[in-house]
């Protein structure tokens, strides 16, 4: 029979019976478990999957709420052989530390879904790059970067900002009442010296229930409104959710009635926070892993799939015969005949999308697989391209024409960069290779540098188009409908109707049916405006830099052809069979 000492928490000396030891085993296997999810996860940080989750401050906040877990599972087995201050700091200042970075890091879905709807909404939406001061630097100085930054910073800093003054709050409290307080020392002014067991019980422990009941039934609650119309497929809303619901548990459950008196013995008043903590820490991690397993899962069966098409075209090739119909479509493992399940949709079905009507791809991307900066990235790049040689072709007769026309299109795409592709800048960079983004940062690098500055991000209104230059890259559709007619090469694809392609059909309202942005000829400006004229006197930051010899209409190729792949294999397999599912009524 195991045995079990038989005052339980009393205070004595060590409980190493059975039930204490038990307690350790199994919270250092559970933490085995747990650092090792944490260590997956970090490696996995940049995975498609996990970068929009602001992975540090999850990890940060898991793995502050874990060290008080194992804290409390060992307080049985040590009897109260810590002293009293320190379970007052854990319970007053360690605990709601952990619990308020968790509720900052709950914050990220709500953060991400309405970055993805700015991204929809506004045109070159970028961070400023606020430049390394010299010094320290004295109260004005803190003061001025404070105001820009908190003119500049995302909801996400702004929030993480409004917890690290509660945790600020937090300290200055638990602060004030340990010094004053002569249970935890003697120069205290209120109350006196006591037992080790009465110690722990007290007004002094008031705030620490303030805490846990701020964080848990005030913001857990106001954020499950918020979320509740969001519905991913990562099943983010559901972690969330599941999280918030076991931060209720947190709140020690009758500890000082005397009903539980032989409980409190042996399940310690503290231990009534461990299901909600450890639920927490379970579903945080939980549902990251899980959907990695079913990215790389499908991954595998896209690559399968794609080396089966390409053996049997060769079987098909050697056999004299060529590949086609629907019955050599791409298929992956699973599939059955006369069944969906399975099939892959070619990627002209992607490119007949984004050159004619994708706002349905783009309010999916955005909305259930928050990633819709690599829809907005591709059509925009499209529009790019075709544009870039609809211009070097109509000025290749003339060397300043032609030069103009290349700065003008330098400036579109740096746009492009700055907005969606540099790691500084943009609020959601698409996911490319290191080399692809090295070469690109290396032609639009310095000049990004330039735009997206502290001091000149709230000065210049668009990078497109300069404040004061005689090129404008864009023209008003209902001006220049006429004058667009698509050349022979036909950009990026050949069907594209008219040779204007609609970067933002859901951003701006305009005079005709759809908004669609298109270059001009490049040409004198006709307002006869000096320069600055238009913006008050302001400067144009890129006035007088060098367009790179690198530049020209397929800059982007590399990162297009990336970024198309994997929307193909991934975002439009799933955009399909959700369209199918949901009874749209499409076509096979």
């Amino acid at each position: 029979m195991v045995y079990l000492n038989p005052g339980g928490f009393d205070f004595g000396s060590e409980n190493l019976d059975g039930y204490g030891i038990s307690n350790i085993v199994f919270i250092v296997t559970y933490s085995l478990f747990f650092y090792s999810a944490c260590f997956f996860t970090w490696i996995y940080r940049k995975h498609p999957v996990l970068r929009m989750r602001n992975v540090p401050l999850m990890l940060l906040s898991v793995l502050t709420m874990h060290v008080f877990t194992f804290a409390v599972f060992i307080v049985y087995t040590m009897n109260g052989a810590f002293p009293c201050q320190v379970e007052y700091w854990c319970m007053c200042l360690y605990l709601p530390i952990g619990i308020g970075l968790y509720q900052a890091y709950n914050q990220q879905l709500l953060i991400v879904s309405r970055g993805q709807a700015a991204l929809i909404t506004k045109d070159e939406l970028f961070k400023p790059i606020f430049p390394k001061g010299k010094g320290f630097g004295g109260p004005k100085y803190w003061a001025f970067r404070f105001k820009i930054w908190w003119q500049s910073v995302s909801s996400k800093g702004k929030y993480e900002g409004f917890v690290l003054i509660g945790i600020v709050i937090q300290f200055t409290v638990s602060f004030i009442i340990y010094n004053i307080s002569r249970k935890f020392n003697h120069y205290g002014i209120v109350d006196h010296h006591t037992s080790p067991g009465l110690c722990r019980r007290g007004w002094e422990w008031v705030p620490t229930i303030i805490w846990q009941f701020s964080w848990n039934y005030i913001f857990g609650p106001y954020l499950l409104w918020n979320i509740r119309m969001i519905k991913d497929i990562y099943h983010w809303r559901l972690q969330t959710t599941l999280a918030i619901i076991a931060g209720y548990t947190t709140k020690i459950l009758r500890e000082e009635s005397d009903k539980f008196a032989p409980v409190n013995k042996y399940w310690l008043p503290a231990m009534w926070l461990i299901p909600g903590l450890m639920t927490i820490e379970i579903v945080t991690l939980g549902f990251p892993i899980y959907a990695i397993y079913n990215n790389k899962k499908a991954a595998r069966e896209v690559n399968n799939a794609l080396a089966d098409f390409d053996q049997k075209r060769f079987q098909s090739f050697d056999e004299g015969t060529t590949l086609g119909g629907s019955e050599n479509s791409l298929q992956t493992k699973g599939s059955t005949k006369g069944s969906k399940k399975g099939k892959m949709y070619p990627m002209e079905s992607l490119d007949a999308c984004l050159s004619g009507n994708h706002d349905g791809l783009q309010v999916y991307a955005s909305c259930m697989e928050l990633n819709g900066e690599n829809i907005i990235f591709l059509t925009k790049v499209i529009a790019f391209t075709q544009q870039c040689q609809k211009a070097f072709y109509e000025t290749c007769k003339s060397t300043t024409e032609f030069r103009r026309a290349r700065t003008a299109m330098f400036r579109v795409g740096l746009s492009i960069f700055v907005s969606l592709v540099h790691d500084g800048t943009a609020s959601y960079p698409i996911n490319i290779e290191s080399n692809i983004y090295t070469q690109l940062d290396g032609i639009f690098g310095p000049a990004t540098a330039l735009v997206a500055s502290a001091k000149e991000a709230s000065r210049s209104p668009s990078i497109a188009t300069p404040v004061s230059s005689k090129i404008t890259p864009w023209d008003d559709p209902a001006e220049s409908t006429a004058d667009i007619q698509e050349d022979a090469n036909g950009g990026y694809f050949s069907n594209v109707e008219n040779g204007s392609y609609p970067m933002r059909t859901m951003s701006r309202k305009s005079s005709g049916n759809e908004s669609s942005e298109h270059i001009v000829r490049v040409r004198e400006s006709e307002t006869g405006m000096a320069a600055g004229g238009l913006s008050g006197g302001r400067s144009d930051p890129l006035e007088g830099v060098k367009v790179p010899g690198e530049f020209d209409e397929r800059v982007f190729d590399a990162a297009f052809r990336s970024v198309r792949f994997m929307v193909w294999t991934e975002t439009w397999q799933r955009y399909m069979l959700w369209r199918r599912s949901s009874g749209s009524g499409m076509e096979d």
